[in-house]
């Protein structure tokens, strides 16, 4: 009986194991099933296109510049701005000590008076015939005379205050009070900031093609490179550059309120190249896509329906750089595989990679 119940229960273990490797078997069998779904990059051909997109090195100018000086030397009696300051039209920004320019006007002004008292007495003799001619005439050109010189002394006098000759911002300041500055030195910067410009080289090739209604797409700070600015196209130069014989090309677009954007920033501008009409655009695909076998080259095209792969030649355009060129084999619309290419296989199933 011992021997029996022993038996039994050795029979009824080795069952239950059987039967827990069958178990075992089937969930490795459904784990290496579900492994050979390998994930991959995908691109789809058209979404991501910019092969008609070029991009030029540009540096951010003010809409307006100037270099302000004033037109009468004297000593600087009072310095009214700071730099970066904001100032309006007609804002004093700096004077000159007036008293010399004051007397000049004083004198001025007398020398007119009694040439112009002179005259009108003259005037009137003249009309009764009792002077000459001659003599009226020359009272009348020295009242002229004295008259300019009036008007002369009382510029000069008006320019011993600078005036802002627009709104603006104070980039520079070389100037102190109790300073002597002469005639037609720049001693004050200033620039517009309410329009900004960027200013690239274009070859005669781009240029050539160009029309009126071409504008960039955008313009990106060296700064700021995940912002894209709307910009417009203001003025060409009509005269290449001896050297490089580019042709220069300015740019227009408005401050950004989250922005500091100042003059002498680098930034890139991009636009459509005018050469290449839309229907003729080319496709490019990163350089990872492509694979070589047999002496051809060959791209992995995704089936999304059933999310498996497929081998597809295609021809490139010369070339170099990271992105490639194709002219056949691909259209837009396709999705390809951009990475791990040699590791896949003909109607191998995929799924997108995940970044964790």
């Amino acid at each position: 009986m011992f021997l029996n119940d022993a038996y039994l229960r050795f029979s009824i273990m080795f069952i239950c194991g059987f039967l827990l490797l069958g178990c075992n078997s089937e969930v490795e069998i459904a784990t290496s099933n579900e492994a050979e779904v390998r994930p991959v990059k995908l691109l789809h051909i058209g979404s991501n296109q910019n092969s008609r997109l070029l991009s030029f090195p540009a540096v951010i100018q003010a809409g307006r510049s100037s270099n302000l000086a004033f037109q009468v030397g004297g000593v600087v009696s009072s310095v009214n701005i700071i730099e970066s300051q904001m100032v309006n039209k007609g804002d004093v920004l700096a004077s000159l000590d007036p008293k010399n320019h004051r007397v000049q006007l004083d004198v001025a002004q007398a020398q007119f008076d009694k040439s112009n008292s002179e005259y009108i007495r003259t005037e009137t003799l003249f009309k009764k015939n009792i002077i000459s001619r001659i003599k009226f005439e020359a009272l009348k050109a020295e009242r002229d005379i004295n008259e300019a010189k009036l008007k002369t002394a009382q510029k000069a006098l008006n320019d011993t205050k600078l005036l802002a000759p627009y709104s603006g911002n104070i980039s520079k300041i070389d100037l102190t009070t109790n300073q002597t500055v002469q005639q037609g030195e720049s001693v004050i910067g200033m620039l517009a900031l309410a329009t900004l410009e960027a200013k690239i080289n274009l070859p005669s090739a781009i240029v050539a093609t160009a029309n009126n209604d071409q504008s960039p797409v955008y313009i990106v700070l060296n700064a700021a490179p995940q912002r894209k600015i709307p910009a417009y196209l203001k003025e060409v130069s009509l005269e290449a550059d001896t050297e490089s014989q580019t042709y220069s090309v300015t740019f227009n677009f408005s401050p950004q309120e989250d922005l500091n954007i100042l003059p002498g920033m680098n930034a890139r501008v991009f636009f459509i190249d005018p050469s290449i009409e839309e229907a003729k655009q080319v496709i490019s695909i990163p350089m990872t896509a492509i694979h070589k076998q047999d002496g051809s080259l060959h791209v992995w095209v995704l089936n999304e329906e059933t999310m498996t792969v497929s081998k597809r030649k295609v021809t490139i355009a010369d070339g170099v750089g990271e992105n490639l060129m194709i002219t056949s084999g691909l259209e837009k619309g396709e999705t390809i595989i951009t990475a791990g290419v040699a590791s896949l296989s003909e109607g191998m199933e995929v799924r997108p990679w995940v970044k964790n």
